[in-house]
C-alpha cells in the first residue's frame, strides 16, 4: 500500500514538473517570436508610433502622418492595422483616452477641459469614446476613484 501511494504522488509530481516546463518553453517561444517581430517592423512604424504618442491631442491626418514618416498614405493606411493591432483613429483614441485615465484623478480638472485637453472636439465625443473603451462615463470613473 505503501508502494503505490509513493509512486502515486511520484507521478502527480513528474506531471506537475513536465507542465511547469512545457509552460516555460512555450512562454520563452512567444518572447522570443515577439522580439523577432519587434526586430522586423519597419523604421516607419517607431516614427509613427513617437508621433501619435507626442502629438495624440492634435488633430493628425494620415497625409501629415506619411509625410512625416517618408511613407505612402495608401500603403500607411493598409499597413497600420498590421503593426497597431488597430485602425489608425482608433489608436488615436485609445491613446486620448488613456491621457484622460490620468487627467480624470486630479480633482481640479472638470471633465470638458480632460476632454479639449486629450483632443476631443466636446464632452459627448470624449464620454462616448471614454465608456467605449472602459465601459463606464468618465464621471462614474471619478467617483469610483474618489469614493
Amino acid at each position: 500500500m505503501y508502494q503505490i501511494f509513493t509512486e502515486t504522488k511520484l507521478d502527480d509530481t513528474l506531471s506537475t514538473l513536465s507542465i511547469k516546463a512545457l509552460l516555460l518553453e512555450t512562454l520563452s517561444k512567444m518572447v522570443s517570436n515577439q522580439q523577432t517581430n519587434t526586430a522586423k517592423n519597419p523604421t516607419w512604424v517607431a516614427e509613427i508610433k513617437a508621433i501619435l504618442n507626442d502629438q495624440f491631442s492634435e488633430t493628425l491626418s494620415l497625409d501629415y502622418l506619411s509625410k512625416t514618416a517618408n511613407i505612402h498614405p495608401v500603403h500607411l493606411s493598409r499597413d497600420f492595422p498590421k503593426y497597431f493591432n488597430s485602425g489608425l483613429g482608433t489608436y488615436i483614441r485609445k491613446l486620448r483616452i488613456q491621457k484622460s485615465l490620468e487627467l480624470i484623478a486630479q480633482k481640479n480638472l472638470d471633465l470638458t477641459t480632460i476632454a479639449f485637453d486629450c483632443g476631443f472636439s466636446d464632452q459627448s465625443h470624449f464620454t462616448r469614446c471614454f465608456r467605449e473603451f472602459n465601459g463606464i462615463n468618465p464621471s462614474a470613473y471619478r467617483k469610483i476613484l474618489f469614493s
